[in-house]
């Protein structure tokens, strides 16, 4: 059962709580004090505690806390961040029979008994629902269901983990950044995932706009049978790109499915302005034929001409490697605040250096494995988040940053060294940065 509004506001706050009490004790006492540092078993406890009553909330307080352990982990205590983070993995599966209402009340209870062989147990469980396997008109489908009472929560999660980030800005001595158009982005995002016939929609232009491209799969959405909180489509055969990979593919085939991939993403962004922003791996399957099965649409945004202009610009710019072309850009974009000083502005600077690096004549063909790299760009963007006092996440590239992450992880999973001129080309024009 989903917790009652007070019961999930003591639970968040709570953390908020723990948390500033150790940075306050650091602060007073000093970071070297016995006292004011916790013991790694004990931080590690306190930590699987929250988790534990956290994971129970579903709905936006667990999305949002997903989301901001992974796209601004870098602005928060590691505390938090360490709570935050395993809540990817935690989302109990809720009894069917807390889903059937749900069904009959969109569906209608004709449309309801058209479903045969309904599984109870789901295949699926996430923050906001869970998906069974069944079958409409002979053919077996996927029943996505969302849980009772998300979408009138969302307003309410999203104000108690906006006042916990607060909190934690403020102990962390970051009073002056802005944090509401952060979680005014979440907040319309969850609002659209959680109007399962915006998913469904988002589905049919998807599968348009993707019919005909080789190695790339979406399934058929269903309109008949779905609704505001049930979403019905062909069920998709493949298995996980974990799976996949046990199964020691050839290099050949693993090369084929990372540029699959990435020409994905440069049509979805560049050409058609639609991209599936959730690049979490159990979103995708390969068939066995190689093909690359997207299964969820909930987070795909529209990104209109002037912004993909504008996109491209600051890409244009990093390619550039001018300093001062990059913290005009940069500034102009929204994506540092023209109040940072000397300091911020060159770890800005360092950072886009190494997010562009890939794209480097001298890095092709690029090793998307390369641990060095990987820790270089870490400790980049580490290093610049902790030097800022004004600049927020960046919420207007909050989810398509969060796909582009997905997206370099996916392909250094394939393990696979690709020269990416024409990817470049293609997003940007020109000649690669000359470094």
């Amino acid at each position: 059962m989903r917790k009652s509004f007070g019961t999930r506001s003591i639970e968040l706050l709570s953390l908020a709580a723990r948390v500033g009490a150790r940075e306050a004790a650091q602060r007073w006492l000093g970071p070297a004090h016995p006292d004011a540092k916790s013991t790694e078993a004990s931080r590690l406890k306190q930590a699987q505690a929250i988790v534990e009553s956290l994971s129970q909330l579903k709905g936006a307080a667990m999305k949002v806390g997903q989301l901001l352990s992974i796209d601004a982990g870098d602005y928060f205590p590691p505390e938090a961040i360490e709570v935050l983070s395993r809540l990817q993995a935690q989302a109990e599966p809720v009894p069917f029979s807390q889903l059937e209402p749900v069904l009959i009340e969109d569906l209608g209870l004709e449309r309801f008994r058209d479903f045969k062989n309904l599984n109870r147990a789901p295949v699926a469980s996430a923050s906001i629902g869970q998906v069974h396997r069944a079958e409409l008109h002979g053919e077996s489908v996927a029943l996505k269901i969302q849980y009772p009472g998300v979408a009138e929560s969302i307003d309410a999660d999203v104000n108690i983990v906006r006042k916990l980030g607060q909190t934690l800005a403020q102990l962390s001595g970051r009073q002056e950044i802005e944090l509401a158009p952060v979680f005014e982005e979440l907040r319309r995002v969850l609002h659209q995932e959680a109007d399962y016939r915006i998913e469904l929609q988002a589905l049919a232009d998807y599968r348009r706009h993707a019919e005909g491209l080789d190695g790339i799969r979406v399934p058929l959405a269903i309109e008949s049978h779905s609704g505001r909180r049930v979403l019905t489509m062909s069920w998709e055969n493949g298995v996980s790109l974990d799976d996949w990979m046990r199964s020691k593919p050839p290099l050949a085939r693993r090369e084929r499915l990372a540029r699959a991939m990435l020409d994905l993403f440069c049509r979805e962004f560049f050409v058609w302005g639609l991209v599936q922003t959730d690049p979490n791996f159990a979103n995708f399957l390969i068939s066995q034929r190689d093909e690359l099965i997207l299964l969820d649409f909930g987070a795909t945004l529209r990104y209109d001409e002037d912004f993909r202009q504008d996109y491209t610009r600051f890409l244009r710019t990093m390619g550039g490697l001018n300093r001062e072309d990059i913290w005009a850009e940069g500034i102009r974009f929204g994506l540092l605040d023209e109040r940072e000083g000397a300091e911020a502005r060159e770890n800005f600077y360092q950072l886009m250096c190494c997010s562009v690096e890939p794209f480097f004549v001298s890095r092709q063909p690029f090793a998307f494995e390369d641990i060095d790299y990987a820790r270089r760009t870490r400790e980049a963007g580490q290093k610049f988040a902790m030097s800022l006092k004004y600049s927020a996440p960046p919420h207007r590239i909050l989810f398509l940053h969060r796909k582009l992450g997905g997206l370099f992880n996916f392909v250094k999973r394939l393990d696979v060294r690709l020269d990416l001129t024409e990817f470049w080309q293609r997003m940007v024009g020109g000649e690669l940065p000359a470094r």
